[in-house]
């Protein structure tokens, strides 16, 4: 029993390890925008979160968000962003294991994004702001607001910190959406086309 309880982790950590070193590949697959980086990392970790056990999907993206970064030099965006994805990782899970539909589980997953991911970020750079943070935060909230005056507007009609929260949400919406677009295409892709040999390979236990 210990040793098949043995194995059973050790399947756990590979299969965590492999999602992990894709999701942090794949976000290296990215374009340049002035406000976000919208990349592929998330394709592993819906893939892992519809097909695998609910604590790897959630892993995975936690990884996503470090390991993306460390190599972007904005842990501001990446880390908020990974714990977004981890949540979407979750959801997505949630609804493959109600639905028995992989597929749609991947597309609302995805979806869910606009919430989980824009949202969590917009979250805590609008609070890091409003709270007078110093950091790279700030500087780049300055620049949005220089960048697009109409912002302003926004941040000038709504309480405050809200106001903050909702004008960080609205510059990251092109790159959430590019990013969505893009991942959904790809993991339902790979789900469709080998989703039944991809779980059959991933099962634990």
């Amino acid at each position: 029993m210990m040793q098949k309880s043995r194995i059973k982790r050790s399947k756990v950590v590979a299969i965590t390890a492999i999602f992990g070193a894709l999701a942090i590949f794949c976000t290296q697959l990215w374009i340049p925008l002035f406000f976000g980086n919208p990349n592929l990392g998330s394709t592993p970790v819906t893939v892992a979160g519809v097909l695998c056990p609910m604590p790897i999907g959630i892993v995975v993206g936690i990884i996503k968000g470090i390991g993306a970064s460390l190599w972007t030099g904005q842990p501001f965006i990446e880390i908020p962003a990974g714990v977004g994805d981890a949540l979407m990782a979750a959801f997505a899970n949630y609804l493959a294991r109600r639905w028995k539909k992989s597929v749609y589980a991947a597309i609302c997953g995805q979806l869910s994004r606009y919430l989980f991911t824009s949202g969590i970020i917009a979250l805590y750079i609008g609070l890091a702001v409003s709270f007078g943070s110093q950091g790279p935060e700030t500087s780049v909230f300055q620049a949005l607001l220089k960048k697009f005056p109409w912002f302003v507007q926004i941040a000038s009609s709504l309480p405050h910190p809200i106001a903050n929260v909702v004008v960080v949400w609205a510059a990251i919406l092109p790159a959430v959406t590019l990013s969505i677009a893009a991942n959904m295409f790809i993991s339902t892709l790979v789900i469709a086309a080998a989703g039944k040999k991809l779980e059959e390979l991933l099962k634990i236990g």
